[in-house]
């Protein structure tokens, strides 16, 4: 076996380089992360041990949800999610909410700006109270409508549809030229009840 040589491989400006071994504990970590990577390849990908990101995150997501159904099992909430509400408090709620998160692109009083007129009888994605939630929740990506479900409860969710059903049929001031879907009748509150 030849003897290790350390002698200069290269010069420039007057600093050499010596051609030096590495320390051993950097080769040694070195193989541990190839022998690591072996391993976690056969354990995730070829013997399909592990649990994947996507499996993890359904898993995570199945457990909110059951802490959420257990959540609402136990203070009792029975309020009926597919009907609006008519009580002053929720509409007072709604009121607010909408006031602060979307008044910005429907106006205050519903006409629209740069999102569609909510008091006519022309609608973009459906006319019930459950497209208005689904609409809410899952928001418009495409039209620049962001989804609420992250940062609204389902309940202030609700406070705010129930509030946009209790404006329709208004008639405001200069309101936003038709957009969508012509439904008779949808343009009152009790419309689908």
């Amino acid at each position: 076996m030849a003897e290790y040589d350390d002698t200069v491989i290269h010069e420039a400006d007057g600093i050499q380089e010596l051609d030096n071994l590495l320390p051993r504990w950097w080769v040694l970590l070195f193989y541990i992360t190839i022998a690591f990577a072996f391993v976690y390849l056969a354990f995730f990908h070829v013997f399909g041990f592990g649990k994947g990101q996507h499996e993890r995150y359904a898993a995570e997501v199945q457990r909110a949800e059951a802490r959420l159904a257990a959540r609402q099992a136990r203070i009792g909430d029975t309020t009926d999610y597919s009907v609006p509400s008519f009580e002053a408090a929720v509409l007072e709620q709604g009121k607010d909410l909408y006031l602060t998160h979307c008044a910005a692109c429907h106006h205050s009083t519903g006409r629209g700006l740069i999102g569609p007129n909510l008091t006519d009888a022309y609608w973009i994605h459906g006319a019930s109270f459950d497209d208005t939630m689904h609409v809410i929740a899952e928001g418009v990506l495409e039209k620049g409508m962001q989804a609420w479900k992250t940062m609204l409860s389902q309940n202030q969710r609700y406070a705010v549809a129930s509030y946009i059903y209790s404006i329709r049929g208004t008639d405001p001031d200069s309101p936003r030229e038709p957009q969508g879907d012509f439904i008779e009748g949808s343009d009152s509150p009790e419309w689908g009840l």
